[in-house]
């Protein structure tokens, strides 16, 4: 019997132990961020709230690759929307010069807008978009100049594109640029539809030697591997040129928050493209991590401010009227992670106090970012002190430059005019003196003694 009590025992300690490690939040491995080593650039942005979770070289001027194909993409669904169904026929001078990954297009071959903006945008390939800067100019260089158009309107303005696939590699970019370009992008409906488009039939009676178009982004179609399939991503590009290395633009989804997710220069390899890899790294990571947490809530009580001239009340409480909520990590301490910076308009205020008054904002911080700033009120009245407000007023009025200066020339008046009449006495009783004493005779003795000496 005594054993199977203590074996009950012991079970009943190793399932509290198990329950206890299972409520356990998230561990430090989880909500560290990681490793985007591999890439030369990354732009990682929470679309939502407007926050950038993660980036790596922002503002470097790097080769922008692949990548130009976005900004090309998007000029293309911006001027072509309307003639989606206008057939093109492909010259010898539109593939001409093309290379690299082709849909291998030639002269004589006829597309519709809408087939060749899929095989550019969707499938990736380098002939298509020839094709189409030949559409929209007299020439690829000529569509490159309206490239950098478009990208000083979107304030890219350390972006320079030089042809609309990149495979010459000699277009340049820094991340921060890319995203503008991007958010640009996913702004558009048509560019995002045909970007997200796993697979695309051109046409079951072409002649081309592809009637069926995959997605080149392994993100957006798994195609004979699932090795980086991302149910959570829809449209943007990817690709990838020697000095450009792997580019990976996407975004990401589960219904209620979205990002944008950029990785430039990554490193290509046989068994694995860092590319594709540390996006999925931030796009899992980040979905585990975040959530919506409460830093300020209305009416919380943030600090107190002094209260003078009144007799029932010293003090009165500052509070918001807002509450603040912001995607963060889950598991952060306000206090500890993250703090309050106030700042006050007053360093006291004077009775009559009325509730409501503003009297200064409060920044919400983390990590050395504002989180967002609110307004601070006052969170009750405090009247004022009949006596109190007599004596300040007293007081003011001694304090004052005016009572001062009054004060001065009163003193100065009333010392000028003690010594007047104390000049006057003492001549009128010289005179006195002079008259009585050339009246009396024999003279005084007191008269006398000073005439002989």
């Amino acid at each position: 019997m005594q054993t199977k009590r203590n074996l009950a025992r012991f079970l009943l300690l190793l399932l509290s132990a198990v329950t206890l490690f299972s409520c356990i939040p998230a561990n430090a491995e989880e909500v560290t961020l990681p490793s985007v080593d591999e890439a030369t650039a990354v732009y990682f942005y929470h679309m939502e709230s407007g926050s950038l979770i993660c980036s790596k070289n922002t503002d470097t001027q790097i080769s922008a690759g692949s990548a130009v194909k976005v900004l090309a993409g998007l000029i293309a669904c911006e001027q072509l929307e309307s003639r989606l169904q206008e057939s093109i026929s492909v010259t010898s001078d539109m593939v001409a010069n093309s290379s690299g990954y082709r849909l291998k297009l030639e002269a004589g071959d006829v597309l519709t807008v809408e087939q060749l903006l899929y095989a550019a945008i969707c499938g990736s390939y380098n002939d298509a978009y020839d094709v189409l800067s030949f559409v929209l100019a007299d020439s690829k260089s000529e569509f490159a100049e309206q490239m950098n158009t478009r990208a000083r309107e979107l304030g890219a303005q350390s972006t320079t594109c030089t042809d609309p696939s990149g495979i010459d590699d000699s277009s340049f970019t820094t991340v921060s640029d890319m995203a503008k370009i991007a958010l640009a992008a996913y702004q558009n409906e048509l560019y995002m539809k045909i970007s997200s488009t796993a697979r695309y039939a051109i046409s079951e009676t072409s002649d081309l030697a592809v009637n069926t178009i995959a997605n080149r982004n392994a993100l957006i179609y798994s195609g004979t591997t699932t090795q980086y399939y991302n149910a959570k991503c829809r449209g943007m590009s990817a690709g990838y040129t020697e000095r450009g290395g792997s580019c990976v633009i996407t975004t990401a989804t589960n219904g209620k928050e979205s990002y944008l997710c950029i990785v430039m220069g990554a490193i290509d390899t046989d068994e694995t493209n860092y590319g594709y890899e540390i996006a999925n790294r931030l796009i899992d990571w980040v979905y585990k991590t975040y959530t919506y947490m409460e830093v300020i809530t209305a009416e919380t009580v943030i600090c107190k401010l002094p209260v003078t001239v009144s007799d029932l009340t010293t003090e009165v409480e500052v509070k918001t009227d807002t509450s603040l909520s912001c995607y963060l990590p889950a598991g952060l301490e306000i206090g500890k992670e993250i703090t309050y910076s106030i700042r006050l308009m007053y360093t006291s205020l004077e009775a009559p106090v009325t509730e409501g008054t503003l009297v200064g904002y409060v920044a919400v911080l983390w990590e050395g970012k504002t989180l967002g700033t609110v307004p601070l009120y006052t969170a009750g009245a405090a009247e004022r002190s009949g006596f109190i407000s007599g004596l300040k007023n007293i007081q003011a009025l001694t304090q004052s430059r005016v009572f001062c200066a009054g004060a001065i020339f009163f003193i100065l008046g009333l010392i000028a005019w003690i010594t007047t009449e104390y000049v006057i006495i003492v001549r009128k009783r010289h005179k006195w003196d002079k008259y009585f004493s050339q009246k009396m005779s024999p003279p005084p003795i007191s008269l006398t003694k000073k005439k002989r000496k």
